[in-house]
Order: structure tokens, then C-alpha cells, then sequence
């Protein structure tokens, strides 16, 4: 028989049961199901069948599980598929991908066999390889200011919405490797920023997605490069991911992150994004929610309260205003702040629930030098007294 021939695991189980009136075997958790068990079966009867992308992992691990290899026939399925992923996988990041995603359903096994980590390893070499590519290009442009962009400046919004095939697990890992190969942090970020575009959900969520959601707004959290002038994330990102964040009820530490690094960008940021809809636990409550800005512009002001990254004291020591030099960014900063706070106050006003005590306090948050007028002030208070 030919599967017995060129199946190790098939030839040993029936070695095993021959002395039974009515030999069986059992092949408990065949990876692939049916499908590739037909399809490795066809493949030992000779019958021609075609690996493709879509079957190729199932039938590396099917390979596996029977030890379809070239200890028992020469060209046998275990050969043939590794020769696939070589040739046509493993060179080719969409293809990796794709194959990637089909390793969700075949573990443990896939594991096993380590094929999702050499196909995790060979996205993250391929990626970081093309921004080699990239950078050469930009470096060649500089000596020949006539030479169109590179197409390729958007590879990292392009391998961002195409990992979103991926669960958040296999993403995280892709990521990870990314940053241990030394990808460059602006990338990754970017990765991050089309990755969330395309799996995040706002709104209320019924538990299960909601569930889901607070594992991906954690895991893109965590993978956030280290907040810096030389990298920043989109301002509008971040507070996007911070309105999930709440949504998705996620940990307390993951939030203040989130807090920690808006106010470190505020100067950026516009009046849409700290509008920031409360749900609602009473009658009484605010539409916005309060709380989360005052501690969002706190962060602002308190930039230099000494943190433990090198990295990110320095990047908010920057950002903090500098009395001495009305020219310099670090006072732009905390002008364009103040001109931000008028709007809001002036948007809250007109919310009956919000009391005069609430509405003082938001309005002390920054200090009276902040301000170069008061007229957005005065205004904004003039709406809730009416």
C-alpha cells in the first residue's frame, strides 16, 4: 500500500496492531482535518495534486504528523513542501502572510515544527530588507533632486493593512521580531496605525468583541515605539486608540499609558480629538468625559516630573514651555494648549451637567501665563453662564 510506504507514523501503527483480529488505527487530531488527510493520501497513490499557498501549511504539517519524509520515500511530501515554502513563501511577504494565517488553525502542530516562526522570522527580514531598499533610494535622491519618490515611502501602511489578516498573537510576534531585528521605530509605528485602522471597532461592543478588542488595544499598546521628537505616533492615532481603550475597558496601566502619551502631544492634537463621549451611568452624567481631559493636560504640564525612560524624559523635557523665550516651541506648545482648553470649555459650556464647579476647575487647569488673550476664555464663559 502506498501510504503505508511512505508514512512512518501509518507503517508503525499497524505494526503495532497486527496481532488484532480487527486491526485500526486511530489518527486523533490530524492537523487539517479531511482535507489534508485526502490530499496526502491522493499525493502517495501518485494522483497529482497542487500546492498552493492555501494548502501548503496544512500539508507540511500533514507531512509531519505521518513522517511523510525521505526516510521512507525519496520526493516525498514533506520534501516537496519545504521546497514550496523555500521557493515561493518564504521570498515573498504577501505570501508569507498569507501562509501564516492559514498556521492559525493547524497548531499546536505548526508550532511544532517551528514553521510559524520561520515564516514570522522571514516577514520581519523581508520588511526590514525593503526598508534597506527604501533608504538607499532616499539617499540616492538626495544626489539627484530630479528622482521621483520611491513607491515604496507607503510599504509600511501596505504590510500594515495586509497583516490584518493575522489575530493580534501572531501580530504581536511579527512586531516583536521586527524590533528585535532593528526595524526602524517609524515604521513599526506605522505598521501599528494601519493594523488598528482596519481591526479596531468604536462604539458599544457586545462583550465577546468587546473582549477582543481590549486584547488588541493592549497588545498595540505595549508595541508602541518609545515616545520621542525623532518618533512620534499621529496625535489623532492616539487619542483614536484612547477612546477604544475606554470603550474596551482595559487595564488601568495601559490607559495612563495611553494618557501619558497624549498629553506628551497635546500642542497636537485638535477639539474633536478630546472630545471624548461618556456613557452615560446616570441622568446626571456629563456628555464628555471630564476627568480623562484634566488628567490628559496635567500630564501636559507636569512633563518634567521624572520618569524612568531616558528616552521619554528627555522627549517631554522638550516639550515643556520655557517662560524665558515667548519664541520658542516649548511656549507655542502651551499656547496652542490654551487655545485648545477655550474651545473645549466653550464646547462643555452649553452641557447642562456640567456644574460650576467642574467647569472652574477645568478652566484653572492651565496657569494665567498660559494664555496670550482671554477673549476664547471669556467667551467660553459667557456661554455657560447663559
Amino acid at each position: 500500500f502506498p501510504l503505508v510506504c511512505q508514512s512512518g507514523k501509518i507503517r508503525r501503527l499497524l505494526t503495532e496492531a497486527k496481532d488484532s483480529s480487527f486491526p485500526r488505527i486511530s489518527l486523533d487530531r490530524f492537523p487539517g482535518g479531511p482535507e489534508a488527510f485526502d490530499l496526502a493520501a491522493k499525493f502517495c497513490y501518485g494522483i497529482n495534486i497542487e500546492i498552493t499557498q492555501k494548502n501548503v501549511a496544512m500539508l507540511r504539517c500533514a507531512a509531519y504528523y505521518l513522517e511523510m519524509t525521505e526516510e521512507f520515500a525519496e520526493k516525498n511530501l514533506e520534501d516537496q513542501t519545504e521546497k514550496y515554502l523555500k521557493e515561493v513563501v518564504f521570498p515573498s511577504i504577501p505570501n508569507s502572510i498569507d501562509v501564516l494565517q492559514q498556521c492559525e488553525n493547524l497548531l499546536p502542530t505548526a508550532e511544532d515544527i517551528k514553521l510559524t516562526n520561520r515564516i514570522i522570522n522571514g516577514i520581519a527580514a523581508n520588511l526590514c530588507k525593503e526598508q534597506l531598499t527604501t533608504s538607499l533610494s532616499r539617499l540616492e535622491q538626495n544626489f539627484h533632486p530630479k528622482a521621483t519618490s520611491s513607491e515604496t515611502d507607503t510599504s509600511a501602511d501596505r504590510w500594515g493593512s495586509s497583516l490584518t489578516k493575522l489575530n493580534i498573537n501572531l501580530f504581536q510576534r511579527v512586531i516583536s521580531t521586527l524590533k528585535f531585528k532593528g526595524q526602524n521605530q517609524d515604521i513599526i509605528g506605522k505598521i501599528l496605525v494601519s493594523y488598528s485602522k482596519f481591526s479596531l471597532q468604536g462604539g458599544c461592543l457586545e462583550t465577546e468583541l468587546q473582549k477582543k478588542q481590549k486584547l488588541v488595544v493592549e497588545t498595540i499598546v505595549g508595541s508602541l515605539p518609545t515616545p520621542s521628537r525623532k518618533c512620534s505616533m499621529p496625535v489623532a492615532f492616539l487619542f483614536g486608540l484612547l477612546k477604544a481603550a475606554i470603550t474596551s475597558s482595559v487595564s488601568s496601566t495601559c490607559r495612563s499609558d495611553l494618557e501619558r502619551r497624549v498629553g506628551l502631544q497635546l500642542d497636537q492634537a485638535v477639539l474633536e480629538d478630546i472630545l471624548i463621549p461618556l456613557n452615560p451611568s446616570d441622568s446626571n452624567s456629563t456628555l464628555f468625559d471630564m476627568e480623562t481631559v484634566q488628567r490628559i493636560v496635567s500630564n501636559f504640564l507636569n512633563l518634567d516630573d521624572g520618569q524612568g525612560d531616558d528616552d521619554l524624559v528627555q522627549a517631554q523635557t522638550d516639550a515643556y514651555y520655557e517662560l524665558d523665550s515667548p519664541r520658542s516651541p516649548n511656549q507655542r506648545s502651551i499656547f496652542k494648549v490654551s487655545k485648545l482648553m477655550d474651545s473645549y470649555l466653550a464646547e462643555i459650556a452649553t452641557d447642562a451637567n456640567v456644574t460650576p464647579t467642574k467647569f472652574i476647575a477645568m478652566a484653572e487647569l492651565l496657569p494665567d501665563h498660559a494664555r496670550v488673550q482671554s477673549d476664547g476664555l471669556y467667551k467660553a464663559i459667557d456661554l455657560f453662564l447663559k
